[in-house]
């Protein structure tokens, strides 16, 4: 492999970055996600080696290794330029392997991101044919977004379809330090600034057992839309408020509430398709009145939801020292609580009516990252899933923010089929 010229990161990669640098060597692999893709019935593995070459050749994140000796300005550098090196650097042994093996052992497998390439794959076989792609692709490479785009052009190239040119990350990097976004970055951490200076501060709580455990709420993606229409504001908004609202119910802190929704910064077309991390985590301030009805905090949380994301792209180098000022000037700030609403395509269709709720209590492996983190999934019915690395919480204080987060949502989506009908 030849090294190329390098590039600065982009805001997003550095980002990731930044987060890895606070973790320690040992928990670096928890950069890592995984998943898997079927394979037609009529390909043989020269035809899937092939598209997975093509795949590395057409996005440059999945030839990428970083350059980051000058802590201050690391950097990207595209390390191969060939698709035969793509493969013979991403391809591993063939064996036994199933996607448990990936999710267990596979993932807690670290990348020397300044020398490896992001990504792993494996190619499983059925009485000798094709069956499944096993990947395991690290943050810095593919943000979820990245990790669809990925999906829908490795299919594209497997069926031989001829695609118009990708965006690629050191164009956005020259982009976003050419002057051009200095306006937006600049607004940016003004908005910073006004949050953190009127956030709720407290003493940092110590790390808690790591807590990990999914509401499934049985409520249908559709209906739990309509319902969301029916008040003004989106699906993401819905579950954002009733995220909130059960913070303060079950007694988690007061207002207002610091949340931290997670931008995909991909609202500009240049940069929709683009294969890399673009996720940037933002603050706002959420200042419900006592016992004010849901519709109402709902409309005014969408508001102040929409004006963070104006400023979902930013320095994090900047923001580490705005956060620094705002402590130094008025003490620790509350670690807020985290949000992101994922809506993958629907693979099944829907339950057309509610279905029953349930917990469900998983055994987290990583120990990193946000202190208090939901993830809200509404590809077919909605699932809240809830990690915690915080002192304080066990899983009864857990299951009573996933229970109020359940009714509030039931409440909602009864008051609406109440209105139709």
């Amino acid at each position: 492999m030849t090294p190329e010229t390098t590039y600065p990161m982009t805001l997003g990669q550095l980002s990731v970055w930044r987060d890895i640098e606070r973790m320690h060597p040992e928990k670096w692999w928890e950069g890592n996600l995984c998943f898997s893709w079927s394979l037609p019935e009529n390909v043989t593995a020269v035809d899937v080696w092939r598209a997975v070459g093509a795949l590395g050749m057409r996005h440059a994140s999945l030839r990428t290794t970083f350059d980051v000796e000058d802590r201050a300005d690391p950097r990207q550098r595209v390390a191969v330029d060939s698709p035969d090196d793509v493969v013979a650097a991403v391809r591993q042994p063939d064996g036994e392997t199933g996607m448990s093996r990936i999710e267990t052992e596979e993932i807690q497998r670290a990348f020397t991101l300044t020398t490896d390439l992001p990504w792993r794959v494996w190619l499983t076989e059925n009485d000798g044919r094709p069956r499944e792609l096993l990947v395991v692709i690290h943050h810095m490479a593919a943000d979820g977004a990245g990790i669809n785009t990925m999906e829908r052009d490795f299919y594209a190239l497997l069926a031989g379809e001829t695609l118009p040119p990708a965006p690629q990350p050191a164009d956005l990097a020259t982009r976003q330090r050419s002057g051009d976004l200095d306006a937006r970055l600049l607004a940016a951490e003004s908005y910073w600034r006004k949050v953190l200076s009127a956030a709720p501060r407290r003493t940092p709580p110590a790390p808690g057992p790591v807590l990990r455990a999914t509401m499934h709420t049985g409520i249908p993606e559709p209906i739990l839309r309509q319902a969301a229409r029916g008040i003004g504001v989106t699906v993401a908004g819905v579950l954002l408020t009733a995220y909130c609202r059960a913070i303060i119910a079950t007694g988690t802190t007061g207002t207002p509430v610091l949340l931290y929704p997670m931008s995909s910064n991909r609202f500009d077309p240049a940069v929709t398709s683009l294969v890399t991390s673009m996720n940037q985590w933002v603050p706002l301030l959420a200042t419900p009145e006592p016992d004010e009805v849901f519709a109402h905090t709902a409309r005014a949380l969408y508001v102040r939801n929409m004006r963070a994301l104006k400023h979902g792209v930013y320095d994090p180098d900047a923001v580490a020292r705005i956060r620094e000022d705002a402590e130094r000037e008025g003490g620790p700030l509350d670690p807020g609580y985290h949000f992101t609403f994922l809506l993958p395509p629907m693979v099944v269709q829907p339950p057309e009516t509610i279905q029953e709720s349930r917990i469900e209590w998983h055994v987290p492996i990583r120990s990193t990252g946000p202190g208090f983190y939901l993830m809200a999934n509404a590809d077919t019915t909605v699932r809240l899933t809830v990690r915690v690395i915080r002192e304080g919480y066990q899983r009864a204080e857990l299951e009573a923010l996933l229970v109020a987060m359940r009714d509030d949502l039931m409440e909602l989506v009864g008051a609406n089929a109440e209105a139709a009908g």
